[in-house]
């Protein structure tokens, strides 16, 4: 009778495990459990990822393309907070931006965020639409919601979104139900429509007031969507109920976090860009 040879047993980590555990193994210690901090963080439908396609434009002989959309929309922010806000930097951008903490401004801080549109040449009538939202995020609920703007506000930190850095022009804020979602649009004749005396580029993020149940609790969100001649304006979260649209809408998005002060910083500038911005408590 044959004998069959016995393998070892081996544990399997998922890679999820491996990335949590990483620093751990590669110190040399055995189990060890991480401990959570106070503030937790799980994903929910609101952490929307950001769009992309195969293709920029329009295909070829092809003016029923479904994937079309207006133009590519892109927002960044100096996510590694070295004074410095780079396109090309991994650590600006990607998936820094959609994961909590986010970007992590303190109380009294304001931050510059730079929004790039690249417009495709497609033809359409109508308007495109900038558009930017601001909103709390419930991470205790999947869904992401919360009951109420009563709650949602005495659950999350508070941030504003300025368009110039002496707070001259406000056009968001998280905690005042009229100043959720603000829009530019521009004809369809202009072109190109990413002009700065039409779309802002640059926008600056004020930290009002901490976070107190989540890091990751405030998410600022920019599309771009296609509107017809003689429709009314509407949110995006109200766009996205339709279904069938002449172009799809694109979007990017980046979380924030709001910290009681603000965190240690290393520039490679001296902060000579104006990134990172000390502008004192609130007294609104």
């Amino acid at each position: 009778m044959k004998m069959q040879a016995t393998q070892p047993k081996r544990t399997l980590l998922t890679a999820t495990s491996l990335v949590i555990l990483s620093p751990w193994l590669m110190a040399g210690e055995k189990d060890i459990v991480p401990v959570q901090g106070p503030l937790k963080a799980a994903e929910t439908s609101m952490d929307i990822p950001s769009s992309f396609h195969k293709y920029y434009g329009q295909r070829v002989n092809s003016w029923k393309d479904s994937e079309r959309a207006i133009a590519k929309v892109d927002m960044d922010a100096d996510m590694n907070m070295d004074g410095h806000i780079s396109n090309t930097d991994p650590a600006d951008g990607g998936a820094f931006e959609g994961t909590p903490p986010g970007l992590q401004v303190g109380v009294g801080e304001m931050t510059k965020t730079v929004i790039r549109v690249r417009p495709y040449r497609v033809d359409f009538d109508g308007e495109v639409v900038i558009g930017l939202e601001v909103a709390g995020i419930n991470r205790s609920d999947r869904s992401g919601q919360f009951g109420s703007f009563d709650e949602e506000v005495s659950s999350t930190g508070r941030i504003r979104v300025w368009r110039d850095s002496g707070r001259t022009e406000l056009l968001l804020d998280s905690a005042n139900p009229d100043k959720r979602y603000v829009e530019f649009t521009t004809q369809y004749r202009v072109y190109p429509y990413n002009l700065p005396d039409a779309i802002p580029r640059i926008v600056y993020v004020e930290g009002v007031s901490s976070s107190k149940n989540h890091i990751g609790d405030l998410r600022l969100l920019l599309t771009c969507s296609h509107r017809k001649i003689g429709s009314s304006p509407q949110q995006f979260v109200e766009s996205r109920k339709v279904l069938l649209k002449s172009f799809r809408t694109s979007f990017d998005h980046i979380l924030f976090t709001v910290l009681p002060q603000a965190a240690q910083k290393e520039f490679i500038n001296n902060n000579a860009e104006g990134v990172w911005l000390n502008v004192g408590p609130s007294t609104k």
